[in-house]
């Protein structure tokens, strides 16, 4: 029953109380207004006194992580609460912390909340509401227990032991033929010290054992740089949910950037297109593979923007030698040219040529465009729904 219901039929009694005066309905009529005003008094008395704490997470997790809440709830006044209802408004998929219990006078309950995380993204953990009422089940009041916070679930990476960037080229670092005359991380050997050289460079355990100066001498880090191009244009992806090229895509460039940056130690930028994001500049290191991971587990085809045109806006910004890996589903026949103009420039493209066909049978095949980028030197590794990506990858081009 409704509050305004309980009022109308105390109005109701009350009018026939005058009108008849029969006493029965004065007694009903203060029976039903004293209800109402005991379920006012127990609304007011049952939110007071309660507690609620949740253990901490992070701000990050990973698509396959499981993450886990401890949650409890505490009445620490002699008023019980016959019913409590905690509601979890987080946008998390499969994450269910809500709770419907009594709670006696200085009881404590808690629970558990275990979630698989299986989609990338930024989602909310809260806000939690507390919704609780009166006996008669006349009011309602909801109180909020804790805030909102952000969850970031970074894309998978996958196990890769070995990716080959270009046919022919060793990547990594190694002992080059010039020494370096500035400081690098490559010290291959100690000489004498002569005058000139500075005091930084001093090798002291060598000095220490030869009872004279000796200095350190580098070599060029001879290290190349990568950068992935993520096609997310909004006209070429296929498929739907986890079997699409949009998130086969994601996967496989999270896990070349991973590979490249904590196994080879080179150093990657990242650019997405189709999605508006500016993309992230050359840079080596955990903070980078961060950062890769972070833009990628945000990214999502929003905008027609043709492969051909991302490749335009990279010529000026990529160096000779530099390996561009180009991980695409489009069947488009234009960019094949763009590619085969930057690998004149001195570009080391390879492109990981996703085929949309196989997410959409509807669709049709990028067959003619694998053919122009073979045709133009290209190195090419095909990838087709259901394939094992570690084995795809670690194989190499066709």
């Amino acid at each position: 029953m409704r509050p305004w219901q309980l009022l109308l039929l105390v109005l109701f009694t009350l009018v026939l109380a005058i009108s008849i005066g029969w006493q029965p309905f004065w007694v009903l009529t203060y029976a039903l207004l004293g209800a109402f005003v005991l379920s006012l008094v127990w609304l007011s008395l049952s939110v007071r006194g309660i507690t609620f704490s949740r253990s901490a997470l992070g701000g990050r997790a990973q698509v396959g992580e499981r993450i886990e809440e401890s949650l409890s709830l505490e009445n620490h006044s002699v008023i019980p609460k016959l019913w409590i209802q905690v509601s979890d408004g987080s946008t998390l998929p499969g994450h269910h912390a809500g709770y419907v219990s009594s709670v006696g006078p200085h009881q404590r309950i808690a629970w558990r909340a275990k979630t698989v995380c299986r989609r990338r993204g930024r989602f909310t953990l809260g806000p939690v509401i507390a919704t609780t009422g009166d006996p008669l089940g006349l009011f309602r009041r909801e109180l909020v227990l804790a805030p909102e916070h952000q969850l970031l679930v970074l894309p998978p990476t996958l196990p890769l032991s070995q990716f080959e960037l270009v046919p022919g080229l060793m990547p990594g670092r190694g002992r080059g033929s010039q020494r370096s005359l500035q400081t690098t991380t490559n010290v291959v050997t100690v000489r004498n010290y002569v005058s000139g050289d500075a005091l930084t460079r001093i090798h002291w355990p060598s000095t220490a054992r030869l009872g004279q100066f000796m200095v350190k001498e580098f070599d060029l880090d001879p290290t190349i740089d990568v950068v992935i191009l993520l096609d997310l244009d909004r006209e070429s992806q296929a498929g739907e949910g986890d079997s699409s090229t949009e998130e086969y895509g994601v996967t496989i460039a999270a896990s070349i950037a991973a590979y490249l940056l904590r196994q080879q130690e080179l150093s990657v930028g990242l650019h997405v297109s189709g999605t508006g994001d500016t993309g992230l500049a050359l840079d080596r290191g955990e903070r980078q593979l961060d950062r890769v991971l972070e833009l990628l587990a945000i990214a999502h085809s929003t905008r027609r923007e043709s492969l051909a045109e991302a490749l335009a806006m990279q010529e000026t910004r990529l160096a000779r030698n530099t390996v561009l890996i180009v991980i695409t589903p489009s069947t488009e026949l234009d960019w094949p040219t763009s590619l085969h103009h930057l690998q004149r420039r001195g570009v080391r493209p390879l492109t990981i040529l996703i085929d949309p066909q196989s997410f959409d049978e509807r669709l049709g095949t990028n067959g003619r465009t694998h053919d122009l980028l073979v045709a133009a030197g290209v190195p090419v590794i095909p990838v087709r729904r259901g394939d094992p990506l570690v084995h795809v990858l670690e194989q190499g081009p066709a």
